[in-house]
């Protein structure tokens, strides 16, 4: 039996997932109740530098308690050990694939489509899907949360009312993103959600508690935890969001930053080779809110750039 599967009433549980094929273990947490209702899947460190997710994840495990929960939490604390230990930023080091683009994976496949399916057969056995992310190490950016408009109406409503209870501000209603957690769960017919707060490869004290706030607030949401939840103001709500990458490999220079409000056709930063002729001259493809920006002079090819997320 599955060790995240034995947990027995009221018992709370710390093990290891084998990811087949691999030598990657996942590190978990299992809380049950002593009483039926909803399994809540809770994962961090699906990008191995976004530090407060990871951390979250580990204090919303540790603060737990088994006999005063209504059904089940399984808390995923470093969803990427790979990248994390590696320092990777997006990347999997074992194969150099973007472990949120694999998704719901493949179990013959590389080493991240591999941990994607692991993670996936959890998924399927949960009712509800909180994934924790943040600005990767070389990223700035505002919080948010994003859901998929994909599934039953059901599925969507639910889905935007974990995402507002999460207390993020700002609401990205996404139209898909392939191969991410929040989309896989959609499909799968689970309201899922992928809340972003930290940056830069930071751990900072704001961003972790904004995650394990939001987290508790959700499961007090579907009645996991006791109490009722925290009803914050409804937050702005993006229908889109458009990325620029690098045409080339190059010295990235942005003149703009996160939260930034640009018009279409703003400067938003150059491109330029070793020798500091320019390469790309980028601007904004449409007016909105700047959601993050590449902090790192070293840019490679296809390497996101910034993003606007558009009302």
């Amino acid at each position: 039996m599955d060790t995240w599967r034995s947990a027995a009433p009221g018992e709370k549980l710390r093990g290891a997932i084998r990811v087949p094929g691999t030598d990657v273990e996942i590190p978990f947490t299992v809380a049950r109740g002593p009483s039926d209702g909803p399994t809540v899947l809770v994962s961090g460190g699906v990008h191995g530098g976004e530090y407060p997710g990871i951390a979250a994840a580990v204090s919303v495990a540790r603060r737990l308690d088994a006999a005063g929960l209504r059904g089940t939490v399984i808390v995923l604390h470093l969803t990427n050990p790979p990248a994390f230990w590696g320092k990777s930023q997006y990347w999997n080091p074992l194969d150099g694939k973007n472990l949120n683009r694999c998704f719901p994976g493949d179990p013959e496949g590389s080493a991240s489509e591999r941990m994607a399916a692991a993670v996936t057969e959890i998924a399927k056995s949960a009712d509800y899907w909180i994934d924790m992310h943040g600005g990767d190490i070389h990223e700035a950016l505002v919080p948010f949360a994003t859901y998929a408009d994909l599934g039953t109406a059901e599925v969507r409503e639910t889905a935007h009312r974990m995402a507002a209870a999460y207390g993020i501000p700002r609401l990205l209603v996404s139209s898909g993103f392939a191969g991410g957690t929040f989309e896989t769960g959609a499909q799968l017919g689970k309201p899922a959600i992928l809340a972003e707060a930290g940056q830069m490869g930071q751990l900072d004290p704001d961003s972790e508690r904004t995650h394990v706030e939001g987290v508790e607030n959700v499961l007090r949401l579907v009645g996991v935890l006791p109490g009722d939840a925290v009803r914050h103001a409804e937050p702005v709500v993006y229908t889109d969001s458009i990325w620029s990458r690098a045409a080339a490999p190059g010295f990235w220079r942005c003149a703009v930053h996160a939260g930034d409000q640009v018009a279409e056709g703003d400067l938003v930063g150059t491109l330029t080779d070793v020798y500091g002729d320019l390469l790309q001259e980028v601007t904004a493809p449409q007016s909105g809110e700047v959601l993050f920006v590449a902090t790192s002079y070293a840019i490679g090819a296809d390497d996101p750039l910034f993003a606007v997320a558009v009302r």
